[in-house]
């Protein structure tokens, strides 16, 4: 079993992290080896002859060729590109495991690269003193095991994206949706719940816009977020850049937290809106947020919702069957296309 990529990203530590766990597991040699000719945010496992690729790009848009590979497992799949041997990574997460460990495993041609140097030095960073996402901050020995009640407070931390910033006027529009969007839902959470903690990363944008509801520079720290974050059961989430999930909702699963969320267009195993999330009716509905938190208030929906959502993420998105999902939808393939 060989990994193979050209650059060492922050949208593939799910994929790097999850091989080195399963490869210790099961006791089989650690391969990762450089090839430059991996398409970016892009990844290829060989095993027994088969060769899989993974497209971890925040757009719906494939970055290779699904007929180039044995299978394609794609982040943000949509419904209408789910054909074949094209199969969905659900949600991206940028969680780690024993990076220091992992280290010792990497070639130098991979350390040394100009194009890692972030992904490297925040792996070495293991006391978070040198970068935001030190990969020690990042491991998923730190996350929750069990849901814990909270009293139903809610959390949403965002940020904005300057729409004058990208040229194409689609992405303008969706910038400015998502802006006003992320905003306004803090504003109608914070009026309507004392027990919530919502507001936006502080820059020049959020000062602009949202002066009333920025958050303290600590809370921008990846550490000080997830602290927080393990503190609070509803947790808000709204699509990302080109309309696809950001790695927020991923983290709020393996939380073991409830989630509201924006419409999901994407292709999703076992994730039923009422039982892993509930669903506002378009990206701009922020007057609908006191409803579904009433929702999850009721009978502490939310605890129900959380553990769900515990179970579903150590299924689809935990190192330790990350790796034997994929595996598994493989070998099912091979015993169908054999019959």
């Amino acid at each position: 079993m060989r990994l193979e990529i050209s650059t060492w990203t922050h949208h593939l530590n799910q994929l790097i992290y999850s091989y080195f766990y399963f490869c210790k597991k099961e006791d089989f040699d650690i391969k990762i080896v450089f090839n430059k000719n991996i398409k970016h945010n892009g990844a290829v496992l060989y095993i027994d002859g088969i060769n899989i690729f993974f497209d971890y790009s925040d757009d719906s848009k494939f970055i290779d060729l699904p007929e180039n590979f044995s299978y394609y497992f794609k982040r943000s799949l949509l419904v209408k590109d789910k054909i074949n041997n094209v199969h969905p990574l659900h949600f991206n997460v940028p969680l780690t495991y024993k990076p220091i460990s992992l280290l010792t495993k990497l070639n130098t041609d991979i350390l040394f690269y100009k194009s890692n140097r972030t992904e490297v030095i925040r792996a070495i960073d293991s006391f978070s003193l040198f970068t935001n996402s030190s990969h020690a901050v990042l491991d998923i020995r730190r996350y929750p095991q069990k849901v814990f009640d909270y009293g139903g407070n809610i959390i949403f931390h965002t940020r904005l994206w300057n729409p004058n910033n990208h040229p194409d006027a689609d992405e303008k529009e969706r910038r400015m949706l998502q802006n006003e969007f992320r905003i306004q839902a803090c504003r109608i959470i914070k009026k309507n719940y004392k027990n919530a903690s919502v507001g936006l990363f502080s820059d020049d944008l959020s000062k602009s816009l949202g002066p009333d509801i920025l958050l303290d520079s600590r809370d921008s720290k990846k550490n000080n977020y997830l602290k927080t974050l393990n503190n609070y059961n509803i947790c808000v989430a709204d699509d990302g850049l080109k309309d696809t999930p950001g790695w927020k909702i991923g983290e709020y699963l393996l939380f073991g937290k409830a989630v509201i969320t924006t419409p999901l267009n994407i292709v999703l195993g076992n994730f039923e809106e009422h039982i892993n999330y509930e669903k506002l009716s378009t990206r701009s509905s922020y007057l609908e947020l006191p409803d579904k938190i009433e929702y999850l208030l009721k009978d502490k929906r939310y605890l129900e919702m959380g553990q769900n959502n515990l179970i579903w993420s150590n299924t689809y998105l935990h190192p330790k069957n990350y790796i034997k999902r994929i595996l598994s939808i493989i070998e099912k393939s091979n015993l169908v296309s054999n019959q």
